[in-house]
């Protein structure tokens, strides 16, 4: 049995941050000791004493990164770019596509899941976004793609790949979309709204039928609504997707916090009404993530990088997903949002495991769970990873 003490680190957890040492033995946590060493435990020690001890980040929304795209045609560029996101602190990860033709989908789907336990990180699974969204409110996505939900289309994915996809997200407005929750819901995959303008009673509706997430909080999602209320010709304010997201406590979300995409404002809101428990950090990052400023392709189009922001290149005026991993998130919430770094971390961590029914083993330091571990210096550097039983040590 092998036995590593990680020793007299400043332990972040959900409840707060203490000096202490977490004993990992066999790849999982074996206990937890708020002390300099337990007394009596034997095993090689590994230093922490004055830098941070928590989990391992789990990414829950990514398209890719350094150079490689998650709608894979080879196993190789997956395994590099789930490594490149690994490096930067992503322990657990479901690499997500575009609005694409199925087959595409379907193709990296299988990809995806040959290669779950030969990259560095945990793959948990795939996020599917992607299809089924509103033509409107598309943003990053090509409109050729994009169209109302097909069984013919959906089902042979779900019963080939249903215990491997985790999310899907959709507009639940869309004809037949409430069908395809339900049998998401039926196969254990969490169905998401998204990309959507979707109306207070449609997403009570969809609610109802077992959506319980909300992909990108505020990015193209609908908002406050002018419509008919009642017998009067006249009309008044609806909540839209954006104000019932904040409302409903069935429903989670997450940020894309790289300083781009979200005012502090917005992420300071979003926190305030949901709390930490139920909003969640992705990095939601393609292929330029980890790569200078220059032209590069998601989705079937091309895009520009420059200044730490992806944009469509024959439109603009829409963010191309992001280029900042998880860890310059967490990094943007403490230094420039006060969000406090345990809050943080749980954000990146235990919220997206809950999310996508994965803390059972991820997202926490607490006994029995995967000994995914990183740990950081002040200044919120990676120094050492330490999963699937290896340590990585950082320079």
């Amino acid at each position: 049995m092998e036995r590593i003490i990680f020793k007299d680190g400043n332990i972040v957890s959900d409840n707060g941050i203490r000096r202490g040492s977490v004993i990992v033995e066999d790849g999982e946590i074996a206990g937890v000791v708020f002390s300099v060493q337990p007394d009596g435990t034997q095993g090689k020690v590994v230093d922490c004493a004055g830098k941070y001890i928590g989990p391992g980040f789990v990414d829950i929304h990514v398209h890719g990164g350094s150079g490689r795209d998650f709608l894979a045609k080879d196993t190789d560029g997956l395994i590099e770019g789930i490594n490149y996101h690994f490096e930067n602190g992503v322990t657990a990860i479901t690499p997500a596509c575009l609005s694409v033709p199925f087959e595409e989908i379907g193709r990296s789907i299988g990809l995806v899941k040959e290669i779950k336990d030969k990259a560095k990180s945990t793959v948990l699974g795939f996020h599917v976004e992607g299809v089924y969204l509103d033509r409107k409110y598309r943003g990053g996505h090509l409109g050729s793609y994009v169209h109302a939900p097909n069984p013919g289309e959906y089902m042979p994915l779900i019963e080939k790949y249903g215990d491997f996809i985790t999310e899907w997200t959709l507009a639940p407005e869309l004809k037949g979309a409430m069908d395809l929750i339900k049998i998401c819901a039926q196969n254990g995959i969490v169905t998401s709204v998204g990309h959507s303008r979707a109306s207070y009673d449609v997403l009570m509706k969809a609610i109802d039928a077992g959506l319980t997430h909300s992909t990108h909080f505020a990015c193209v999602m609908g908002n406050l609504r002018f419509e008919r209320l009642g017998e009067s010709t006249g009309k008044g304010f609806a909540p839209g997707v954006l104000e019932t997201v904040l409302l409903d406590d069935r429903l989670t979300t997450e940020l894309i916090a790289d300083g781009c995409h979200l005012h502090k404002g917005l992420i300071q809101l979003a926190v305030k009404c949901k709390g930490v428990d139920k909003v969640c950090i992705v990095s939601d990052a393609m292929m330029g993530a980890g790569l200078p400023d220059g032209d590069y392709v998601i989705g079937g189009q091309d895009c520009i990088v420059r200044h730490n922001l992806a944009v469509i290149k024959d439109r603009p005026e829409v963010i191309a997903s992001s280029v900042t991993p998880v860890i310059g998130m967490l990094r943007h919430l403490v230094k420039n949002c006060g969000i406090p770094l345990h809050n943080a971390w749980t954000m990146c961590s235990l919220t997206p495991a809950k999310i996508i029914g994965a803390d059972r083993k991820k997202g926490s330091l607490r006994a029995g769970r995967d000994a995914d571990i990183l740990i950081m210096d002040k200044d919120l550097n990676i120094r050492s990873i330490f999963a699937k039983g290896t340590l990585h040590e950082k320079s």
